[in-house]
């Protein structure tokens, strides 16, 4: 039997396709989550913890060959101004030395690709504080590897695909527009790949990633608009063809985030998420393509990310 490889947001959606890579390796998994699985995994411990709970995660992290840190929160807005800076920054340099304590041999960090940690980049001028959290979480990375540690990063583009039980940002998009809920839209350019590529794409990080190196995982990249045209064809629901002018969808979302404040439910577009649709830029395949990624096709993905919102009631093709 291989070593354990910890997994931590093992029940969230990368999370799990992550959980499924690993042990078609036959490797032994090991997952810290506060959520349970959406469906019966067998095979894998459980551990029910937070990332914020340093006791338990040096539980979880005692004995791991390999430590996948996945957990964080991906929403885009919180209500709380700390929320994302405990989650993505402070639960990040508790698995990060927690792991490197252990003695884990390899560290995976997931990041995102819509933060920039070249040299003369600031948290400062991150778009909103999901990014400014992930940016500090990979700053923190970068002096443990100045110190030795044996950590690689890796930045998942916009992952769709089947089972995103918590609806992810790129999922929550893609929903709205099958319920029709958005007669207009900001078109920019996006950046897609598969959830079970992406997954693919941490194992591969382990297994043949240089420490201190920075792994894009992206693998489509197209306008927004683009993509509803695949989706209409494929869900046979109209999609909207009007466009709006981001200073439009900058007050829009102004707008939906101070009622949020009061309601407490998320809005529907954060103003972070409008920054980050003027700041992303086409991602090149490069990085993917030194790991020995292979991709997965357009259209599949699309299809069975539609498909499993329809199977789990999101949707109707006849409503």
């Amino acid at each position: 039997m291989t070593g354990i490889d910890l997994v931590t947001g093992g029940a969230g959606f990368i999370g799990r396709h992550l959980v499924a890579a690993l042990q078609a390796r036959g490797r032994r998994v090991r997952v810290l989550d506060t959520a349970p699985f959406a469906e019966e995994v067998t095979g894998v411990e459980h551990v029910r913890a937070s990332i914020l709970d340093a006791a338990a995660v040096a539980e979880a992290v005692a004995g791991a060959e390999r430590v996948f840190h996945v957990a964080g929160d991906p929403s885009l807005w919180a209500r709380g101004s700390g929320d994302f800076d405990r989650a993505n920054r402070s639960g990040a340099e508790t698995v990060i030395d927690a792991a490197i304590e252990a003695g884990a041999s390899r560290i995976v960090l997931t990041s995102t690709h819509a933060i920039d940690v070249k040299d003369g980049a600031s948290a400062a001028a991150m778009p909103g504080p999901y990014t400014r959290a992930k940016y500090r979480a990979e700053r923190f990375a970068l002096q443990r590897i100045a110190e030795g540690a044996p950590i690689v990063a890796v930045a998942p583009t916009m992952p769709l695909g089947p089972g995103d039980a918590n609806l992810t940002p790129p999922t929550r998009m893609l929903l709205e527009f099958l319920q029709g809920r958005n007669p207009a839209f900001l078109d920019f350019e996006v950046n897609l790949i598969d959830v079970r590529e992406a997954a693919e794409g941490h194992v591969l990080a382990a297994e043949r990633g240089e420490t201190g190196v920075r792994y894009v995982l992206g693998r489509y990249n197209l306008m927004l608009s683009e993509m509803l045209r695949i989706v209409e064809r494929l869900s046979g629901r109209p999609m909207p063809t009007r466009t709006i002018p981001y200073g439009l969808a900058w007050i829009s979302a102004a707008a939906m985030e101070a009622a949020a404040r009061v309601t407490g439910k998320p809005p529907r577009a954060s103003l972070e998420g409008v920054r980050l649709a003027r700041r992303l830029k086409p991602v090149a395949e490069a990085p993917a393509a030194a790991l020995g990624l292979a991709a997965w096709p357009l259209e599949a993905m699309l299809a069975d990310a539609i498909g499993w919102l329809e199977r789990e009631g999101y949707w109707r093709r006849d409503g």
